[in-house]
C-alpha cells in the first residue's frame, strides 16, 4: 500500500494504539498533504524590499525566515545560469545606460510573443552579465538598493542555501528554480534542463530528499527533465491571462499566458484550465510531485461596479467562494504553492481590507502547502502566529 491513503491508515492506527495504551493521542496536524506547516516561498528573494534575485535579498530572505530560495532561470550565451525574471534585461538591470552594450539593443519574438527592442540575456556572456547592476522594477517599491548589486547565478545562490542549511542544522531551506520559456531558449542553443541538472549533479542534489524544488509553467520541460534523470521533487506552474470579475473566473486571451507554448506549438486547443481538472491533476501526477497555481483558482475575485459593469481591478473585487482545487489536488497526491503574495492593497481584494495577513490566514485555513511571496518577513510573522493560535492543546493522558 501506498500513496495518501496508505499514510492515513497508519495514522488511524496510530491514534487506535495510543488510545489502546492509554496515553493522548498526537496533535491533529495541519491540513497540508504532508501534514507540516505551509512553506514560506521567498519569491524571487525579498523583492518588496530589495531588487530581485539578488544574493542581498535572498539573504535578507533568510533572515526574515523564508524556507526557499525561488528563483528564475536564463542562460548567458556561455551557458551560465543566471537568476532572472524575463529573458530581456531593461526592466530589472542598468543595462540601458550602459554605452558599451547599445548595439546590442534588438527585437525578438519569445514563445509566440513580440518582445523588445531590448537587451536580451542569450547575447551576454556570464562575464559581462556580472558587470550589470540591478534595480527594483516596481515603480511603488524602494529605490534605495538601486545599482549595488550584481546579478545572481544559480550556482552563487545554491552556495548561499548550503552555507545557511551548514550554519543551521535542522532548519529547512529549499531552492526553488524556474526553467523559463525553456522552448525558446533551446532553440538558441541555450538548454535550460540539461544545465540545470548538471549545475544540480555538482552540487549533489539530485535526489530526492534533496532540499529542491523545480518549476515550470512548461510541462514538457519538466517531463524532459524527468527523462534526463532528475530526481527532485518537481512542480507544474499554472497561470492565466487574467481575471474575468463578472463570473469569478479566469480568462485566456493571451497566447503566452493561455496555454503552455509546447502546447501551442503542437496546436494542442487546451489552455491551463485543463490542469485544474481531476484528469489534469492526474495527467500532472505521472510527472510532478505539486502544482503552483495562481492563488485565483484557489479564491475567485468577482464584483461588479454601480453601472453594473464588472470592476477593473483586484482591489475593488470581493472573494467568491474557494474552490475545491486544494482538495482535489491533495486527493491526486499533489501539494499546492500557491502565487504571488504581495502586501501592497492593490494586490489585495476587498474582502481582505488591505491586510495581508487576512489573506495568508485564508490560505492557511484552507489547507495551502506553500505560498510564493514577495514579503517573506510579513509571511513568516502570520504563519508563526497562525500557528500558535491554531496549535491544539495537549491533552493530558488518561488514567491506567
Amino acid at each position: 500500500m501506498s500513496g495518501p491513503h496508505a499514510l492515513a491508515r497508519l495514522a488511524l492506527l496510530g491514534l487506535l494504539a495510543a488510545a489502546a495504551a492509554g496515553a493522548a493521542p498526537p496533535a491533529p496536524r495541519h491540513r497540508t498533504l504532508d501534514g507540516t506547516p505551509p512553506l514560506i516561498i521567498g519569491h524571487r528573494g525579498l523583492p518588496g524590499l530589495y531588487p530581485e534575485e539578488v544574493i542581498a535579498g535572498y539573504e535578507a530572505a533568510i533572515a526574515a525566515g523564508t524556507d526557499a530560495l525561488e528563483l528564475d532561470l536564463q542562460s548567458s550565451s556561455d551557458g551560465v545560469l543566471f537568476a532572472c525574471h524575463n529573458v530581456f534585461l531593461s526592466d530589472t538591470t542598468d543595462v540601458a545606460s550602459r554605452p558599451e552594450f547599445a548595439s546590442r539593443r534588438t527585437s525578438r519574438s519569445v514563445d509566440g510573443a513580440p518582445t523588445g527592442p531590448d537587451w536580451y540575456i542569450s547575447d551576454f556572456t556570464a562575464a559581462e552579465l556580472k558587470t550589470l547592476r540591478v534595480r527594483q522594477p516596481i515603480a511603488s517599491r524602494s529605490k534605495q538598493y538601486d545599482g549595488r548589486f550584481p546579478m545572481a547565478t544559480l550556482e552563487e545562490i545554491i552556495a548561499l542555501a548550503k552555507r545557511t542549511i551548514a550554519q543551521h542544522p535542522g532548519r529547512r531551506l529549499y531552492i526553488y528554480p524556474e526553467t523559463k520559456n525553456p522552448l525558446y531558449q533551446r532553440a538558441l542553443g541555450r538548454p535550460l534542463e540539461e544545465a540545470l541538472l548538471a549545475t544540480l549533479e555538482r552540487a549533489g542534489w539530485n535526489t530526492p530528499d534533496a532540499p529542491v524544488f523545480v518549476q515550470s509553467f512548461d510541462p514538457e520541460s519538466l517531463k524532459l527533465l524527468r527523462r534526463l534523470g532528475l530526481r527532485t521533487r518537481v512542480v507544474q506552474l499554472i497561470d492565466g491571462t487574467a481575471a474575468d470579475f463578472a463570473h469569478g473566473t479566469i480568462r485566456y486571451d493571451e497566447p503566452d499566458t493561455a496555454r503552455p507554448f509546447s502546447w501551442l506549438q503542437a496546436g494542442d486547443p487546451r489552455t491551463f484550465a485543463a490542469m485544474v481538472t481531476p484528469a489534469g491533476l492526474a495527467e500532472i501526477r505521472r510527472y510532478a510531485d505539486g502544482i503552483g497555481p495562481w492563488k485565483l483558482y484557489i479564491v475567485p475575485a468577482r464584483g461588479v461596479d454601480a453601472n453594473g459593469q464588472p470592476v477593473t481591478r483586484l482591489a475593488d473585487a470581493e472573494n467568491g467562494p474557494p474552490t475545491t482545487l486544494i482538495e482535489d489536488a491533495h486527493h491526486a497526491g499533489l501539494f499546492v504553492h500557491a502565487y504571488t503574495f504581495r502586501n501592497e492593497a492593490e494586490h489585495l481584494t476587498r474582502s481582505y481590507h488591505g491586510d495581508p495577513a487576512l489573506e495568508y490566514r485564508t490560505f492557511f485555513d484552507l489547507g495551502i502547502d506553500g505560498v510564493f511571496t514577495d514579503y517573506s518577513n510579513t509571511a513568516r510573522q502570520v504563519l508563526d502566529a497562525w500557528l500558535a493560535r491554531s496549535r491544539p492543546h495537549a491533552r493530558a493522558a488518561a488514567p491506567r
